[in-house]
């Protein structure tokens, strides 16, 4: 008992392994004795010697004491006899059968992982997982500071950007947002940004330039007339209305047709009363394409008969929305013997909201007189009034929808309409061609009851009205040749109009296609000369040309 009351001199105090190092001790319970730091009154006293003496007041030696009170354990700091309440000589504190680990606890539990308690973390690990990373996003920055001193307050290599460092240690680095801004630019990303300025400077000059000699006053008066919107004047608003002007004039070449008269003045010896201008993809031609045959182009049936049959009647024009050159080839091959007068390509259409529009009043020609044809009405908006749109041709080689128009369009020469559009809106939203041929099989029924009717009487007129009011198409006078057979005579025979100018146009179409025959292989010749004769003359003024740029002879 008393080796155990010994004090303890010269040992080590116990390290309690739940407190951080640097936390302030526990509290003590409120019920614990005072015998946790002081002796109590009366419990031992010491002789002169410096030996302990043992009071027969204390309980342990107190004759009414049992065995089994001696021995029963005290609580921890229950007054100075507590047994264990120093550590045993030679004993190492750290390791007492009142820590946790030495408990009742189940060995699962003196196993089992525990969790780490943020207390018990060490503030510097703790921080450099807390503490964000640097931000890369706008470049790396400048490391000549640690190149130059280094990091000696912390762990990290002084080029690793990649981690953070202990709170409180600047380590020749700088926490986010403390570098300036022009240390995350190179050079060369600085002359970039520094040419950039230069050209948005040079850019904004030249604007105001460009506004300020745009919107300078008009030099004659057609310009101002052809803009009344933006007269001459030293206003603001002026000057910009007038600059908006004139870039548009300048932007309009990109949209507008290349000429402002897409096909020349007429010539009265080759002149045509009408014009009919057709276009050439799915409604002349077809295309397609095959994996095993690529690129083929199919010529529609009875192309040939069309254009011959009514190149004596209009003025014929292939219009399409194709460059030149890619369409030139196309339209040589369908027309060898240009029986189509004029051929027109893209750069003669108008562009309007994405597509290609063919504006009739570039043709240069009265557009009562002018009838085109085409399979998408987007190119005829402008003058869908002269339109006739067609389904397009897929490669049917039994179609006949293109030569079943023929009566139609023979029909308007043979009656010299003065307007086309009052022909074309009578058989509106109609098949032209199922139309036309019912109507003219009641005309030829009642033609054929007038002619009986007459036949009894003397006619009081020549009945040449009576064809056009029966179409429901108002009558013109008959332009015919004087040559042939007037029509009182083919009434006379029961002949009507429409079938004495199916007669005529019959033979003029045999005898061009005659012509054809004998003669197309010689025009083909002759024309392949001039090509060729044309193309020296070419080389040659081009050899002449640059004979002269170096100081040689030339003409």
């Amino acid at each position: 008992m008393a080796r155990h009351n010994k004090p303890n001199h010269g040992q080590k105090k116990p390290i309690d392994y739940s407190r951080p190092p640097g936390a302030p001790p526990p509290l003590r319970p409120a019920g614990a004795s005072a015998a946790f730091t002081a002796p109590q009154q009366g419990a031992r006293s010491s002789d002169k010697s410096g030996r302990p003496e043992y009071s027969k007041q204390q309980d342990e030696a107190s004759p009414s004491a049992s065995p089994e009170r001696n021995t029963t354990p005290q609580s921890e700091g229950q007054g100075a006899g507590s047994i264990n309440s120093a550590p045993r000589k030679g004993e190492d504190p750290s390791f007492s059968e009142k820590q946790d680990e030495f408990g009742s606890a189940s060995p699962s539990e003196n196993t089992a992982p525990q969790s780490t308690s943020p207390s018990a973390i060490d503030p510097a690990e703790s921080q450099s997982h807390t503490q964000p990373l640097p931000d890369l996003t706008r470049g790396i920055p400048s490391t000549l500071e640690y190149e130059t001193t280094g990091s000696t307050k912390s762990n990290i290599t002084p080029l690793n950007l990649t981690e953070a460092e202990e709170p409180g240690s600047s380590g020749g680095r700088r926490g986010r947002g403390e570098l300036p801004a022009s240390a995350y630019v190179s050079s060369s990303e600085r002359k970039r940004l520094r040419f950039a300025n230069y050209m948005y400077a040079m850019f904004t000059g030249l604007s105001v330039t460009g506004v300020l000699y745009l919107g300078r006053n008009w030099e004659s008066d057609e310009e101002e007339t052809a803009h009344p919107d933006a007269p001459s004047g030293w206003a603001v608003g002026l000057m910009w209305n007038r600059a908006k002007a004139r870039l548009g004039d300048q932007l309009s070449y990109y949209h507008e047709p290349a000429f402002k008269k897409l096909l020349p003045d007429p010539d009265p010896i080759f002149e045509r009363p009408y014009t009919l201008v057709l276009s050439m993809e799915d409604l002349l031609i077809h295309s397609e394409w095959t994996r095993e045959h690529g690129w083929r182009m199919a010529k529609r049936p009875g192309v040939d008969y069309f254009l011959r049959y009514l190149s004596q009647y209009y003025e014929l024009v292939i219009f399409t929305s194709q460059p030149w050159g890619m369409a030139e080839p196309v339209i040589r091959k369908l027309d060898p013997y240009h029986i189509v007068t004029w051929p027109l390509f893209r750069e003669a259409t108008k562009y309007e909201n994405g597509q290609y529009v063919k504006d009739l009043s570039y043709l240069n020609r009265d557009l009562s007189k002018v009838i085109i044809l085409d399979t998408k009405p987007e190119h005829v908006s402008k003058q869908p009034e002269n339109a006739i749109v067609l389904k397009p041709w897929e490669g049917d080689v039994q179609d006949k929808e293109l030569v079943s128009l023929i009566p139609f369009l023979e029909y308007i020469h043979t009656m010299a309409f003065s307007d086309v559009r009052k022909a074309i809106a009578s058989f509106e939203g109609q098949h032209i061609p199922t139309e036309f041929a019912k109507r003219e099989a009641i005309a030829r029924k009642k033609f054929q009851e007038q002619i009986e009717e007459e036949k009894k009487k003397r006619p009081k007129h020549s009945g040449v009205g009576f064809l056009g009011n029966a179409l429901g198409i108002k009558h013109q006078s008959m332009m015919m040749d004087p040559t042939e057979q007037t029509p009182a005579e083919a009434f006379a025979q029961g002949k009507m109009l429409q079938d004495q100018a199916r007669e005529r146009g019959q033979r003029n179409y045999e005898l061009l296609e005659r012509e054809i025959r004998e003669n197309g292989e010689k025009w083909l010749k002759e024309e392949a000369l001039l090509e060729e004769k044309a193309k020296e003359e070419a080389t040659k003024a081009m050899k002449t040309g640059f004979t002269g740029w170096f100081g040689g002879p030339g003409k």
